[in-house]
């Protein structure tokens, strides 16, 4: 079985396209990989890899055959797969004028969803009810947004507006492109090591 995409969404997992047109979950965890590679409990480490049709191989060596992943992931429903997102980036930026010690922005996208894949979203005080929340744009929504770039930059990930504006109303590519950067800044060393 052949690998044709692998897409980390959080949560600890790799939503995987094989080439016979099943779509797979990936979950580390849930094998007890933790306990032999205890790297792939972390977000970022588990993003920084690289595939061919026949392996998935991440920064630090370990690799792990298309026919070892088919068979150790899980089957998921589109209906389910659409709610799985990406968390891009996400900064606190405390203090500020609503908060003195939590102000986090953030920016996420739904890659399996097709409308309104993505997301805006602050968090106030450590919620969303009380002060925060978040928004769903679909690519020109976001683009047309007020401050996006601003609050791209407070979420720390300022280079997504380069891809947004690249690609014209092409969502799909946008979003590959976002996952594609996401990985290879992930496979920083000095980014994983968190310099």
């Amino acid at each position: 079985m052949e690998i044709k995409s692998i897409t980390p969404i959080d949560f600890f997992e790799l939503a995987i396209a094989f080439s016979n047109g099943e779509l797979k979950v990936f979950a580390p965890g849930k094998l007890k990989l933790y306990d032999q590679y205890n790297f792939l409990a972390y977000p970022n480490k588990l993003r920084a890899f690289t595939f061919t049709p026949r392996t998935i191989t991440w920064f630090n060596g370990l690799s792990f055959g298309s026919d070892f992943i088919y068979d150790n992931s899980d089957e998921i429903a589109m209906e389910l797969l659409v709610k799985k997102s990406v968390t891009i980036g996400f900064e606190n930026q405390a203090p500020t004028k609503q908060h003195t010690t939590h102000h986090v922005y953030s920016f996420s996208i739904y890659p399996f969803k097709l409308e309104k894949q993505f997301v805006l979203g602050e968090s106030i005080g450590g919620g969303h009810a009380e002060m925060g929340g978040c928004a769903f744009y679909s690519l020109n929504e976001l683009i047309e947004t007020p401050d996006y770039a601003t609050h791209l930059k407070l979420a720390n990930c300022s280079w997504v507006v380069e891809i947004l504006t690249a690609n014209g109303s092409d969502w799909k590519s946008v979003l590959n492109d976002i996952i594609v950067e996401v990985c290879k800044r992930a496979s920083d060393i000095k980014a994983i090591n968190g310099q």
